[in-house]
């Protein structure tokens, strides 16, 4: 087993420039159909099915994609508290796309005792580097025992 490199999820680790990613996944039809299954997705356009097999993936689906930069440079603590977020979408995600997605921590504070990042990242289609979706994160980090820091 190999030893776990990256840095503990605290303050002193955050700053202003820091790169999180490249992470790279393939839209698969479960995952997609998992989502519109949860959200009751009406629209066709949105479910994979044989007939739509490179169906449109629900704009909402990679909102979260920040979650994969942090775990894959950052370990530890509860996460943060979601203080806002901010969505600009070019392109559709399609099943079966391979998507690159990179970001960088651009802000990290303090306000009333808490401590806030914020993280901007894109998605891009990985093999066009077509612009997909481009979102900033703001959070309040949590630390071990889930408590504000």
């Amino acid at each position: 087993m190999s030893e776990d490199l990256r840095l503990p999820m605290c303050p002193e680790n955050l700053h202003e420039g820091m790169r999180l990613g490249p992470i790279n996944y393939v839209v698969t039809p479960e995952r997609a159909r998992s989502f519109s299954d949860a959200v009751k997705a009406a629209n066709p356009d949105f479910i994979p099915t044989a007939q739509n097999p490179n169906a449109i993936v629900s704009p909402t689906m990679r909102l979260q994609d920040y979650a994969l930069l942090i775990a894959t440079h950052l370990k530890g603590g509860k996460g943060g508290v979601h203080a806002k977020h901010w969505c600009e979408f070019h392109e559709p995600m399609r099943v079966g796309q391979a998507v690159k997605v990179e970001g960088k921590i651009t802000a990290t504070y303090r306000k009333r005792g808490k401590f806030y990042f914020t993280l901007e990242y894109e998605s891009r289609d990985a093999a066009t580097d077509q612009l997909l979706v481009r979102q900033a994160i703001t959070s309040v980090l949590l630390n071990d025992k889930g408590e504000m820091q």
